[in-house]
């Protein structure tokens, strides 16, 4: 009988662990030895419902957080190019658990930038942006892209700061600064011309041209004219056969022309060719030389014995003067000839050459004229001989 308060003592053990166990499964046992009874498994008796959790006190209980702003900044490209447009980017985000209203965003440039068209929501008073008047969910972002053109007379490395500041109604403000850099981008060009040369001399004209988008910096043309310069640019000083003009800087889309004139040592095909030089960064240099072949034919050489035309208008102005003079007759006629003889046989000086008069109808008339009087002249002086032979006389 001692047995049994034991087996009671088990059984209510049991009901305490597994909750659900029969009594009955018990009833009428014998106790297991403790050294026989299997090992437990892995799982084990099912466990019960875990307690509940002790009410909450009100007044420890979270409250919402509201709105929370943050903006952001960018800019592409980065870094930005002198005389191009470049995008601004600002982005507001609410990062709260609430919406924001009536959010507000300034941006302030910097004063080497100029804003191109803005969006609908966003207006421009002096230097400042704003864009404002919308209500931002909880979680959510808007973003405005705000056009800028960067000044092209900008040198190389030049700082650009622009800042901004999102603000709303009961909401704490953010702000961001962005700073970037400014580089250049040039592209000179060089044209050089000259017309064919005929006086033994070649007018060059040089053309520089900025194709941009920055501002050409010290911009220099080299020439080397192996000749003699006879007419030299202002911007150009110096001697000797190579020009070099500093020209200084060039804005975009301009140009500067040299013009300059040279006397070459030698004729035929003369080729010369100019170069220029900037101090900006190019990506295209193809364009920087340029050349003029010309064609150079020597001066005429200055004629020994110039045409006189006052003899010419003389001979003219003689044929036209009138009839000719009656010949002279006998012995006056022949002393004439004689004498007009003794004129021919003395040569001219040779500085005083007569240059060769063309014929004209008056000449022509003329040599006929004195033909016939010859002729007249020769049967006068055979009738007079033939009279006076003695014997012919009665």
């Amino acid at each position: 009988m001692g047995g049994r308060p034991r087996i009671a003592a088990l059984i209510a053990l049991t009901a305490l662990a597994g909750g659900c166990a029969a009594p009955a499964t018990a009833i009428g046992r014998a106790p297991v030895p403790p050294d026989s009874q299997p090992a437990p498994g892995p799982t084990g008796p099912p466990r019960g419902p875990d307690p509940a959790p002790p009410p909450e006190d009100p007044a420890s209980s979270p409250s919402p957080l509201g709105a929370d702003l943050r903006v952001t900044a960018g800019m592409t490209p980065d870094p930005v190019i002198a005389g191009t447009e470049s995008v601004y980017t600002l982005t507001v985000a609410n990062t709260g658990d609430q919406d924001a209203n009536d959010v507000v965003v300034a941006a302030v440039l910097d004063h080497d930038v100029t804003p191109g068209e803005l969006p609908g929501a966003c207006s421009l008073t002096g230097r400042t942006i704003a864009c404002g008047g919308l209500t931002i969910p909880a979680g959510r972002s808007a973003t405005y892209e705000l056009p800028l053109t960067t000044d092209p007379a900008l040198g190389d490395g030049t700082t650009l700061t622009n800042r901004a500041r999102v603000t709303a109604p009961g909401v704490p403000g953010d702000s961001a600064q962005l700073t970037t850099e400014a580089v250049t981008r040039a592209d000179v060009e060089l044209s050089k011309t000259a017309p064919p040369s005929t006086d033994a001399t070649i007018t060059y004209t040089l053309t520089v041209t900025n194709h941009g988008p920055s501002q050409a910096t010290d911009v220099t043309v080299q020439d080397a004219t192996r000749a003699t310069i006879a007419d030299r640019p202002a911007e150009c000083p110096g001697g000797g056969p190579t020009l070099s003009c500093a020209l200084g800087p060039l804005p975009p889309n301009e140009s500067r022309t040299l013009t300059f004139t040279v006397t070459p040592r030698d004729s035929g095909m003369v080729e010369n060719c100019a170069t220029v030089t900037t101090g900006d960064r190019e990506q295209r240099t193809t364009d920087n030389r340029s050349c003029a072949g010309t064609l150079v034919k020597p001066a005429p050489a200055p004629s020994r014995t110039p045409r006189k035309a006052g003899r010419a208008e003389e001979s003219e102005v003689a044929g036209d003067a009138g009839p000719e003079p009656a010949p002279a007759t006998g012995k006056a006629a022949a002393s004439s000839a004689a004498s007009a003889a003794d004129r021919n046989d003395v040569p001219p000086p040779v500085h005083h050459t007569i240059p060769e008069l063309p014929l004209t109808g008056a000449s022509v008339w003329m040599l006929g004229l004195g033909v016939a009087v010859l002729l007249a002249i020769g049967l006068l002086v055979r009738a007079f001989s033939r009279r006076d032979e003695p014997g012919k006389d009665g």
